[in-house]
């Protein structure tokens, strides 16, 4: 009936229906109850089993209801201010849903649903819940969210069967009563909750633990180590939070534990022996005097695969770093540190390093080939060689990124030519893995630095977004991996709040006979940084150059050696793919790249030849007028 309009139904409309065992009305999750009853309905519906009423009318079943084979009551967003007077037996009632009833201030005795599986009472305004819960012994799930009114949870102990616990926002919730040992799932997100009881050491089976945004919490029981099921403890914005229990390291099957923004500032030493543990956050974690977390020796966590402090006040980094042997994700923004470990080197699995807002940096050391976060990296003067593997593997992300914006300090002149070699040296190792495997996933490296000109290794450079090359016989050949591309972009105080910058571009192949085949790509995918701190912007106030190969460029198998001729047009995106008026592309630069070495014998092209190559292309290149372009876009006859 959920399509219906407003429906006015007799109150004896189901008086005859002896047997119906299913009544449902429903309403979408916005509108309003348009089902309308007066005086409520006269029927006993003894075959009922299952009663769903979206927006119910009601303000309580009537004395009559006495539907023994009940298994499901749904009245969500219902008009109920108390559900039933007594206890109606109600033997094979298994679920209660009356979630959103705002009116709900008396909690039903369900001394008569013995059976009942699953609770909903969340968004309601009840104030104590009904001691009768007690003897609900197969009760898997009760749900409370957002009570705001409620105070306290009767004695829980006997609830056998239970094994999920959601007490999120329930901003009065000071205390938790006793609860059952065979718990699963206690989520206290954003309770009032000052202290856990100490008889939580019993909870033997808690696999999730959320006490987030619980800003009275001052302490965790020490015997909180002894949860050995637990695999997730969520302590976020515990603000009052200041102290970790010694032994948490003896919980043994931890994977993922988020500490960020409270007042932790010092991590205890035991935390090396999580053995099982993946992910690792204490964000924005640095005591409540601002003096800078302080970190053990990391040693020990061989199974870390994402590690977070961003935002610590950090000053030195422990050596150990190096040794985290499955990291894949390293957050160090925003930290003050003048310098990162070598050991930094041999992290064979990481794939990804923020550093950015690290202001007083002034040197990286060798790092694995790996996409760099240095956003206003404003001290950074030095950056080691960048490794080269020396084979192709696909990462997950299949991209390389190395983003320097703000760091006007470094050596140009240096950062180029290693930036250029990683860029030639990566299009081969990918060549050759694409010869090897037939299909391969797409690859592209881009580096971001200050500056103004398109380097001299752009052998076709042309003022504004848009460059056409002239491409002689012989261009396309076993060793053709695709094409160098590089773009200057030019900012005017531009103000990164957390939004991208997508560098796009068409590219348009074009054969003597007029014959012609376009492709769009993204160059630099903004969305790769998540900028996951920003408690402050800064500004791109200069310009700067993106460079970088992509293999998306062209599709190998897919080109005629007879194109003679290809335009690329750049541009720019923010967010939902609009135009960002305080930026342009100023110039742009081409270079067809050639892989050395891959094992394929050269065809009509040989390499030996390139300077020579390069000095006739250069006088090839044409900047024709944009429009132009446009024009020629359009389908020939």
């Amino acid at each position: 009936m959920s399509k219906l309009g407003d429906m006015h139904l007799n109150r004896r409309a189901f008086m005859k229906m002896h047997k119906l065992r299913f009544l449902k009305f429903d309403s979408s999750l916005h509108d309003k109850n348009r089902v309308h009853v007066f005086d409520g309905l006269e029927s006993v519906f003894t075959k009922l089993r299952y009663l769903h009423w979206y927006g119910s009318p009601f303000k309580s079943l009537s004395s009559n209801f006495q539907s023994e084979n009940l298994v499901t009551l749904d009245m969500r967003h219902s008009q109920v201010e108390q559900l039933w007077n007594g206890s109606p037996q109600l033997v094979n009632l298994k679920e209660i849903n009356l979630a959103w009833s705002k009116h709900l201030t008396n909690c039903p005795d369900f001394s008569g649903a013995p059976n009942l599986v699953s609770l909903n009472l969340s968004f309601t305004s009840l104030c104590e819940i009904s001691s009768s819960i007690q003897h609900l012994n197969k009760l898997n799930d009760l749900y409370l969210v957002n009570c705001k009114r409620l105070r306290g949870l009767p004695d829980c102990t006997d609830l056998k069967s239970l094994r999920k616990l959601n007490l999120i926002l329930c901003s009065n919730l000071k205390m938790l009563p006793e609860l059952p040992c065979n718990i699963e799932l206690l989520n206290l997100h954003a309770s009032a909750i000052e202290e856990l009881p100490s008889s939580v050491k019993y909870l033997s089976k808690l696999v999730k633990l959320d006490l987030s945004s619980s800003k009275k919490l001052k302490s965790l029981p020490n015997n909180i180590s002894e949860l050995k099921s637990l695999k997730h403890l969520r302590l976020t914005r515990c603000s009052k939070l200041d102290k970790l229990p010694d032994e948490i390291g003896t919980l043994d099957s931890l994977r993922d534990f988020e500490a960020e923004e409270t007042a932790i500032k010092e991590v205890p030493s035991s935390i090396i022996n999580l053995n099982n543990l993946q992910k690792l956050s204490f964000e924005g974690s640095k005591g409540q005097d601002m003096v800078g977390l302080s970190l053990p020796p990391l040693s020990g966590l061989h199974s870390l695969k994402e590690l977070d402090l961003t935002d610590c006040a950090i000053t030195k980094l422990p050596d150990s770093l190096g040794s985290l042997s499955s990291l894949n994700k390293l957050y160090l923004g925003r930290n003050n540190f003048e310098s990162i470990p070598a050991s930094i080197k041999n992290l064979s699995s990481l794939q990804y390093l923020d550093i950015s807002y690290c202001e007083a940096l002034q040197s990286l050391p060798e790092l694995p080939l790996i996409s760099t976060n240095a956003y206003n990296c404003i001290s950074l003067e030095v950056i080691s060689c960048l490794s080269v593997p020396d084979s192709f593997v696909a990462t997950p992300s299949s991209s390389i990124k190395f983003d320097l914006i703000n760091c006007f300090k470094l050596d140009r002149n240096v950062l180029i030519e290693e930036a250029l070699l990683k860029i030639q040296s990566l299009a081969t190792l990918w060549k050759g893995h694409y010869y090897e495997y037939l299909s391969v996933t797409p690859h592209s490296t881009v580096f971001c630095f200050p500056g103004s000109e398109v380097p001299k290794w752009f052998s076709f450079q042309s003022l504004g977004s848009f460059i056409t090359i002239k491409l002689p016989p012989g261009w396309l050949n076993d060793n053709f991996v695709g094409f160098g591309l590089c773009s200057v972009v030019a900012f005017r105080d531009h103000e990164d709040n957390g939004a991208f910058l997508d560098i796009n571009f068409e590219c348009k192949l074009i054969s003597e006979d007029g014959q012609w085949d376009v492709s769009h790509d993204t160059f630099y995918d903004g969305h790769w940084n998540t900028n996951r701190s920003l408690k402050k912007c800064y500004k791109i106030g200069s310009d700067h150059v993106y460079m970088g190969f992509d293999s998306t460029t062209i599709y190998l198998d897919d080109i005629d050696e007879l194109y003679d001729e290809i335009c690329f047009q750049f541009y720019l995106e923010g967010p939902l793919a609009k135009p960002i008026e305080c930026c342009k592309v100023k110039k742009c630069g081409v270079r067809l790249m050639y892989a050395q070495d891959i094992g394929k014998p050269s065809a009509s092209f040989n390499s030996d030849d390139e300077d020579e190559f390069w000095e006739s292309m250069e006088k090839s290149i044409s900047s024709d007028d944009e429009d132009e372009f446009w024009e020629s876009m359009e389908e020939p006859n």
